[in-house]
């Protein structure tokens, strides 16, 4: 049996599932950033591979699940930063008043 996830936030509800693979412990979304690749890092928490055992691919699907899981709530973060940035904008601009100014 795969694992499974679901996140709620007020009305909002998403389900993650692996599917059904391949997986690997591998994620795309835990390894150092490329960056540090780049300017000749290591990973040195590099996870080992999974073995062929039932905890061995429970162990993936899990690094698959996060992945899904962590690629989601970034680009929920991303879309919520530009909905705070536009509300900001169209303040300023459909009121004509800074979001700082006092009058007195």
């Amino acid at each position: 049996m795969l694992p499974t996830a679901t996140y709620t936030s007020g009305d909002a509800t998403h389900d993650f599932h692996p599917g059904d693979g391949p997986h690997t412990t591998d994620g795309s979304t835990t390894q150092i950033s490329d960056i540090v690749l780049n300017a000749g890092g290591e990973d040195r928490d590099k996870p080992s591979a999974a073995k062929d055992t039932a905890m061995g691919e429970l162990r993936a699907a899990l690094t698959t699940l996060q992945d899904q899981i962590n690629v989601f709530l970034t680009e929920r973060m991303r879309a919520e930063k530009a909905n705070d940035t536009d509300d900001i904008e169209r303040k300023v601009l459909d009121e004509g008043v800074e979001e700082d100014s006092e009058d007195d």
